[in-house]
């Protein structure tokens, strides 16, 4: 019973965070024109990047989101996720940090999910650290990151 919890518990960033990004890449390939405006908002890319990023973001989304669901490119897909997260931090941070009212297109024209600059910055925190828990697969699991472990626990692996 112990080790199906452990594994549930292992199993809900993961699933957590590839559902975001299949939903949010899906809802962004509805309208990529509207996405196309939101990544303009940030005034940080040439306009020549702004319709490839545009067409492209929402399908690395979807693979990223898709391959964390499967054993062979759950590290490869988590990582990338961790990158995208990372990248989405940056430029709400630097919006904040510029004074830019930026309206989230993270989910496309879902307005329901549309928020501002702040509230779109602390949700690219919260996936950023949703994507390093899928990644490092230690989520809900202090008894994986105890010093008082021994390597022999290990398997004389390291932390």
């Amino acid at each position: 019973m112990v080790g199906h919890g452990l594994t549930c518990r292992k199993m809900i960033p993961r699933l957590l965070i590839s559902l975001v990004f299949l939903v949010a890449g899906a809802l962004k390939l509805r309208d990529p024109l509207a996405f196309a405006d939101g990544i303009a908002a940030f005034q940080i890319f040439p306009g020549w990047s702004i319709n490839p990023l545009a067409m492209g973001v929402p399908y690395f989304e979807i693979f990223t989101g898709a391959g964390i669901l499967f054993g062979r490119t759950r590290s490869a897909a988590a990582l990338a996720a961790c990158g995208l997260s990372a990248c989405f931090v940056v430029l709400y941070a630097t919006a904040l940090a510029r004074g830019l009212d930026v309206t989230c297109a993270c989910f496309g024209k879902w307005t329901l999910l549309q928020a501002s600059t702040r509230v779109g910055f602390v949700r690219a925190l919260v996936l950023l650290g949703i994507s390093v828990c899928a990644l490092r697969g230690r989520w809900l699991h202090p008894e994986r990151m105890s010093p008082e472990r021994s390597r022999s626990d290990l398997g004389g692996r390291r932390l």
